[in-house]
């Protein structure tokens, strides 16, 4: 099971215990999930906290006991990280991952379809290898 992981709730979510559900990263998200796991997927938050003007959590934020906690419940045969964020805590924890940026409309490199194809290819090679 492929287990995606995101930094933190957006305060457009719906839910913050669901992540990217309501927020604008949404519809990328979901069209990278299903063509990376169409066999299907699990996503978290490396914290469960929504911020204040949806600034970026800091690495001192990030409980690696819970945080490891959530990734051992889902037992992932693989692990992809939504960003700098994501993959700074999947690193202190400690995992194996594949760094995707980040889903949001407002990161500037999803702009570039060439790089960004390229991208979730390379991410789809290292899922077929590892």
């Amino acid at each position: 099971m492929i287990l995606f992981v995101g930094s933190n709730p957006s305060h457009l979510n719906y839910d913050p215990l669901v992540p990217f559900a309501g927020s604008k990263s949404e519809k990328s998200f979901k069209e990278w999930a299903d063509f990376l796991a169409p066999e299907g997927y699990k996503v978290i938050n490396a914290v469960d906290k929504v911020t204040e003007k949806n600034r970026r959590i800091d690495s001192s934020e990030i409980n690696i006991l819970d945080f490891k906690a959530k990734i051992m419940d889902n037992n992932p045969t693989r692990i992809i990280a939504l960003g700098n964020t994501a993959a700074t805590a999947l690193e202190m924890a400690g995992e194996d991952f594949f760094k995707l940026p980040h889903p949001s409309p407002l990161n500037r490199f999803l702009n570039n379809k060439v790089y960004l194809n390229a991208v979730l290819e390379e991410c789809k090679k290292w899922l077929s290898t590892h």
